[in-house]
């Protein structure tokens, strides 16, 4: 079968691999003011600094029809891998839009994003080569269930403004002045560990790696202006892991703000 790799703009790969590897993106909206902007991260980020109100969306039902349409004239299948749908309504509007298309497009809920939806996308690709479109959709519904993500913020605010933080007692870690270690977990944000420094937070995401059998070792790191903390985990990794280094999206960004490092695996 040919088939078409669909995933949204809270996956983050560098933008050269979704050329490369023929995937497409459907753009999450952000709002600034509550105009549709077309934003960079650092952009946005002065926005946010500057106290504009800024708000995030996911695309209709029928943005994700007319796109599969569209490739289903020159592709046999899809498969259209969304963050998780505990973060966002971005994989419903694409499941209500793939019964349309029965036996033609499966949608996956990858249970997570940013770098960790990197790696599940990246997986599919590499399965799109090689197996039908069922046998694809079967076997990333099972790296679903058990797909990590372990991520340092430099500071809880943008998750307490995003509404993000009521798992991890975002108020208490801004008045302790410590840094979280969180991770996803059932398609959620939650907390892994609290500890001092954001030093003691690079070596907690390497113990936490290290700690799994990763798939194909294939480790995907994502950050917010944060270069000296992806020098550290590459640092650590290098004679380990297969590493794949990509900008955070800006409506991840949001939540996650300036300095966070995010890091995905599949086991």
């Amino acid at each position: 079968m040919k088939i078409k790799v669909i995933t949204d703009s809270s996956c983050d790969l560098p933008v050269e691999w979704f050329k490369e590897n023929d995937v497409e993106i459907v753009n999450l909206k952000i709002y600034v003011n509550g105009e549709l902007k077309n934003i960079s991260t650092n952009e946005l980020i002065k926005e946010w600094k500057m106290g504009k109100k800024i708000t995030t969306s996911q695309p209709a039902p029928n943005e994700f029809e007319k796109i599969y349409e569209d490739f289903l004239k020159d592709y046999d299948g899809i498969l259209s891998v969304h963050l998780s749908s505990k973060l966002s309504g971005t994989f419903g509007s694409a499941a209500v839009a793939a019964r349309k298309f029965p036996q033609k497009v499966e949608v996956i809920d990858s249970l997570t994003t940013t770098s960790a939806l990197g790696a599940m996308v990246a997986k599919a690709v590499e399965l799109s080569k090689t197996e039908d479109l069922k046998t694809c959709a079967e076997k990333l519904r099972k790296y679903a269930q058990n797909v990590k993500t372990i991520f340092g913020v430099q500071t809880v605010e943008n998750l307490v403004k995003g509404g993000r933080a009521h798992l991890i007692a975002g108020k208490l870690v801004t008045l302790l002045n410590v840094k979280p270690v969180l991770k996803g977990e059932d398609g959620e944000i939650k907390l892994h560990k609290i500890v001092l420094g954001f030093q003691r937070v690079l070596r907690e995401i390497v113990n936490y790696v290290e700690s799994h059998e990763v798939v194909d070792r294939k480790v995907y790191i994502a950050h917010v202006n944060a270069k000296e903390g992806v020098e550290y985990l590459l640092s650590k990794f290098k004679d380990k892991y297969i590493c794949t280094v990509a900008e955070v999206d800006p409506a991840i960004a949001l939540n996650a703000g300036e300095g966070s490092v995010l890091v995905g695996f599949l086991v």
